[in-house]
């Protein structure tokens, strides 16, 4: 083995500060901010309020800010880096939520708190299509949004999928005739067709029952981080604020 010169390793040392300075900062409270991506828009989970996103999400996020002693600031990013985990790697943010269910694949990139939110999925059409299922769109093509477990069910069933970065984008391709029917999260669908207003053009064709739970994703490893949200979660739902949260997002009141 070489021995170092005094030179030599002078610069390893140089060096190794700065790949440290590019890392991600571990410690979230060290700038008084905790950041968090989400993709909007996802009403009534996330989306664009007169230049500021709010949501189930954010709120539910604030409650972690609080918790930590933080003040919470929001970053819209892709979808995609938010499932993969890239955002979190990259220090975009330190913790992300945008009804993001959890799944055994994303866990490899992400630790996830418990679940906060169960979710279905359904298909929607336009009103007057003969599409009742995701089964009578054999020689179609279904509207998904990119990196969502609707995505890998659509995929799973061996239909054509069009993707897009975000569920308004998907909504207008319904809408424009695009594609035949689209896949989405329940809750999403219901306030197009009621906070939108589109129950005249577009219904809901079928429910697909999948399991899924929502969950708030940190970087790997970020124990600390981590114990605050589900302390933040736990607390939330003991005290009656989950509860109320569920009930302004939503309009009623969460399942027992």
């Amino acid at each position: 083995m070489k021995i170092l010169t005094h030179a030599s390793a002078a610069g390893a040392l140089i060096l190794a500060l700065v790949a440290c300075a590019a890392e991600p900062a571990t410690n979230p409270s060290a700038d008084g901010k905790l950041t968090m991506c989400t993709n909007a828009p996802y009403d009534p989970f996330e989306f664009d309020d007169n230049g500021k996103i709010v949501g189930f999400d954010v709120d539910l996020v604030g409650l972690v800010a609080k918790e930590t002693g933080q003040q919470l600031e929001v970053v819209n990013t892709d979808f995609d880096a938010i499932q993969n985990g890239s955002a979190l790697r990259n220090g975009t943010c330190e913790i992300a939520a945008a009804g993001l269910t959890i799944t055994d694949q994303r866990k490899r990139d992400l630790d996830f708190s418990a679940p906060y939110f169960d979710a279905t999925q359904a298909v929607m059409t336009r009103k007057g299509s003969k599409i009742h299922s995701l089964d009578d769109v054999k020689q179609g093509k279904v509207g998904v949004q990119t990196g969502t477990t609707g995505l890998d069910f659509v995929k799973s069933k061996g239909l054509e999928s069009v993707k897009y970065d975000d569920s308004l984008q998907q909504l207008i391709a319904l809408q424009t005739g695009q594609v035949d029917a689209l896949v989405q999260d329940r809750p999403v669908i219901a306030v197009w067709l009621t906070k939108l207003k589109l129950g005249g053009e577009l219904k809901v064709a079928d429910s697909l029952e999948t399991g899924e739970q929502y969950g708030i994703a940190v970087r790997k490893g970020d124990a600390k981080l981590l114990t605050s949200v589900d302390k933040a979660l736990s607390t939330a739902k003991a005290n009656g604020s989950y509860a109320q949260l569920y009930t302004r997002w939503f309009g009623v009141k969460p399942a027992a």
